[in-house]
């Protein structure tokens, strides 16, 4: 590689991609890189100049559009000819991107405490640095279906990713990429129920998401009560017994919607039942922002144990990316099921993901995701403390018992009055269960922590005024 390529090139202010952009600009216009000079690969470059892919990607993108270069499909990018650079692309693609993404914002906003919102601290650049390094894809790679083999990298990336005393043994060829947690849930569902009866124990109060999913398969959803601890192992045994079920799925780090946890004695007695009468157990494990608590239930029962989880609320929903470790001898057939359903996530998907989870700033951006996460919880533990709640630090989410005087329909419908929407308790009852008495309030990041306090000061005063047309 030439000694202009060197880390000289990076010497000017601002972003690394906009600095790279400055000097090869620069270089062009000196004479330095020729008309006609074919650039360096992107991975290549990136290597030489100590970066990211995706940084180099962006900064040939930028100089595409701004007219220096040509990318050549299966030929590279080269230097153009000044008689044949253009003005920046412009008027129908970019007009046409701007009103979709107008139309993508003119939803209607409240004051949404419904489902978890993030704040961008700093995932949306790595995202978008990811987007333009996909674009150096083979060609190949984008004109065929995806395959498991293509796709090793991402699954070695993803066990780099699991911190070391979580793995409990498992190996990358446990680990099946999904299109997200609930995508990850239907699909093990698929593979557990095609094998044996077709019932799945949950947690007395239950994320709506897997119930849906296991009436989907017409299968048969039955509940285990719980304690402060987590699952009751006595009445685990019961229910595996009288029902015959399959399997157990359960959020022992951070329950949805209650944030209890389970702790690691108690996770030993649930292993130890499942080992005995021979069901799977399936932890779903999407909403934990900080480090687990105890050991996983793969680690503790590897031949019997399935770990599900993803990225929404760690990086962005908008990926839509997740992934299953399968017990021990299991990965196989959940990659069948996998290619029954779409043949598994698309490259350019692929290759996204494992630019995210391999960028330098990510490990920074989740700190400070867990970090902004807390501020907005311990506002909430500060101002509903006095109530009976269900938080965590790590949670992005807390669980509001109400008290006398409400009931949950009318406490959503009157601060629904007021632009709050929260999220009613009877959507984690199982049909022909109880509904508890409580909302979820979720964190939304992306408003003002003022605006937040303020918010949950109008729904502190509808607590405390309970009219004698809403008693119970």
């Amino acid at each position: 590689m030439g000694t202009i390529f060197s880390e000289e090139l990076l010497s000017g202010q601002g972003p690394k991609y906009r600095r790279l952009v400055d000097g090869l600009v620069d270089a062009i216009k000196t004479g330095a890189l020729p008309e006609g000079e074919k650039l360096p690969p992107v991975r290549d470059l990136a290597w030489e100049l100590k970066i990211t892919p995706g940084t180099v990607a962006r900064a040939y993108s930028i100089l595409g559009d701004e007219g220096w270069v040509l990318a050549e499909v299966g030929r590279g990018t080269y230097v153009q000819p000044l008689k044949q650079r253009r003005s920046p692309k412009a008027s129908l693609g970019s007009g046409y991107l701007k009103r979709q993404a107008h139309a993508l914002h003119s939803e209607p906003e409240t004051d949404f405490l419904f489902a978890p919102r993030l704040p961008d601290v700093g995932q949306v650049n790595i995202i978008k640095e990811a987007i333009h390094a996909a674009t150096d894809l083979p060609d190949t790679l984008l004109l065929r279906y995806p395959f498991h083999g293509s796709q090793a990298y991402l699954r070695e990336a993803l066990l780099d990713h699991i911190p070391e005393s979580e793995r409990g043994g498992l190996s990358a060829d446990d680990i099946v990429v999904t299109n997200g947690g609930q995508n990850a849930i239907m699909l093990s569902m698929q593979t557990l129920l095609a094998e044996g009866p077709r019932v799945v124990m949950v947690e007395e109060h239950s994320y709506p998401g897997l119930r849906r999913a296991v009436e989907l398969l017409g299968a048969k959803v039955v509940a285990v009560p719980m304690d402060e601890r987590g699952i009751d192992p006595q009445a685990l045994e019961h229910v595996a017994r009288s029902s015959q079920a399959s399997l157990l799925f359960t959020m022992p780090e951070a329950h949805n919607p209650t944030c209890r946890v389970t702790d690691e004695a108690r996770r030993h007695e649930v292993a130890d039942v499942a080992r005995k009468l021979g069901f799977h157990v399936v932890q779903d494990d999407c909403y934990r922002l900080g480090p687990a608590r105890a050991p996983s239930y793969r680690s503790l029962l590897p031949e019997q144990s399935w770990f599900i989880s993803s990225f929404s609320k760690t990086i962005s929903p908008a990926l839509r990316a997740g992934y299953a470790v399968t017990p021990s001898n299991w990965a196989g057939k959940l990659r069948r099921v996998v290619d029954v359903n779409y043949f598994g996530i698309s490259s350019p998907t692929a290759e996204i993901l494992y630019q995210v989870l391999t960028h330098p700033d990510l490990e920074r951006s989740m700190s400070d995701m867990r970090r902004r996460n807390r501020e907005y919880i311990e506002i909430a533990v500060n101002m509903l403390g006095r109530y009976e709640l269900g938080w965590s630090h790590d949670v992005p989410f807390f669980w509001l018992k109400l008290p006398l005087g409400w009931r949950v329909s009318n406490f959503c419908q009157k601060a629904e009055n007021k632009g709050i929407r929260v999220r009613p308790g009877d959507d984690f009852a199982l049909r022909d269960g109880p509904s508890p008495q409580a909302v979820r309030i979720s964190v939304n990041g992306q408003m003002p922590l003022d605006r937040f306090r303020s918010v949950l000061s109008e729904l502190v005063e509808l607590l405390d005024n309970p009219t004698d047309t809403l008693s119970a």
